[in-house]
């Protein structure tokens, strides 16, 4: 919050007036192809390959082909990029750094009501110990406009030991999440919201109604955003690694923000002025001093070979889900240690 605060422009937030995949990520892969590029998708890496300098020989996909390239970068989550690291880096400084850094667990929320809530007209940082900030869709974005009826998306955070909660959400069922997240909406809109139906019919005797609940969605994302907790921010690798054709982007990358999308935009800016330095023959910049303990942890690791990924779904690789029936289905497929934090 100090962040956006101290930013000139940190207070003029926008939302898209659609969907993301829509509206974000075609006219992106759109720019892509028209300068040549292509752009592929459910087409997973298995492994980084290595030559004998450690630089990067070529990318084995899940399919048996390989991808060469003369610049390679990753915008893997931190939790992703330690299962997929190669046995060549593992004893280096820098990628050490890996170490100190863990994804947390968020859950979002999509919560439809039968009437328009008056009290959130934009994007909200909430007061409340579970909702980290919420916005009223119905209001900011074009595409879920509605001037009858609201529907809220909400971070519900923190959910985890980890994230600094005392309860581990990530293993309550939606409707513990539910009734928690009404109880909270309660206190924060009380003439809008009624946790309980028995205060919902008290608010009717006085000619008032409150918003009833019709629908929702639980999306869980068990590794997300680095744990911003004190002392992490020193251990953020810079862009520039020591691998020559390899770069590293993400919004725990070492950058101003912390893991958001902000951070995930300046991350990837900074991973493209790497590459066009390098390119051009600029000097690298001053590079960021790797902590003691760190190098001592380098030169005491006994490198092995990367655990990967397995199966196909979206938490596989760093994503959220609902779990319904088909998600649990690719998660059982998937390796256990990767959904530790879910179970």
């Amino acid at each position: 919050m100090n962040r956006f605060l101290n930013e000139d422009d940190g207070l003029q937030m926008a939302f898209l007036d659609g969907n993301q995949p829509e509206r974000l990520c075609a006219p992106m892969a759109e720019h892509i192809k028209r300068g040549g590029g292509e752009v592929r998708t459910s087409a997973p890496v298995k492994r980084i390959v290595t030559n004998d300098d450690g630089s990067v020989k070529h990318l084995e996909m899940r399919d048996g082909s390989t991808i060469v390239a003369d610049e390679y970068i990753s915008a893997m989550p931190v939790d992703v990029m330690k299962r997929m690291e190669p046995a060549a880096w593992q004893k280096m400084p820098y990628f050490r750094q890996m170490d100190e850094l863990e994804g947390i667990p968020v859950i979002n929320l999509h919560m439809w009501f039968d009437k328009k809530l008056t009290s959130v007209d934009h994007l909200c940082f909430s007061r409340s110990p579970l909702l980290s900030v919420y916005a009223d869709m119905s209001v900011t974005c074009t595409e879920y406009y509605d001037p009858e009826k609201s529907m809220l998306e909400l971070v519900f955070a923190p959910c985890s030991p980890l994230a600094g909660g005392n309860t581990n959400w990530m293993t309550k069922s939606d409707e513990e999440i539910i009734d928690a997240t009404m109880k909270e909406l309660e206190r924060l809109f009380p003439l809008e919201i009624a946790a309980d139906g028995s205060k919902a019919q008290l608010r009717n005797e006085f000619g008032g109604e409150y918003a009833k609940l019709k629908k929702y969605a639980v999306v869980r994302t068990p590794r997300s955003v680095y744990a911003a907790i004190p002392g992490r921010n020193k251990f953020r690798p810079q862009q520039r690694t020591p691998i020559p054709n390899f770069t590293l982007a993400g919004d725990w990358t070492s950058q101003k923000f912390l893991g958001s999308m902000e951070g995930a935009v300046l991350g990837g800016k900074l991973a493209a002025e790497v590459i066009v330095d390098k390119a051009m023959g600029v000097a690298p910049k001053a590079e960021k001093k790797i902590q003691d303990s760190v190098c001592a942890a380098a030169e005491a690791k006994v490198p092995k070979e990367p655990i990967g990924l397995m199966g196909d779904g979206a938490i596989v690789f760093g994503g959220g889900a609902v779990f319904d029936k088909k998600n649990k289905e690719l998660m059982d497929a998937s390796d256990p240690a990767q959904l530790a934090a879910t179970k």
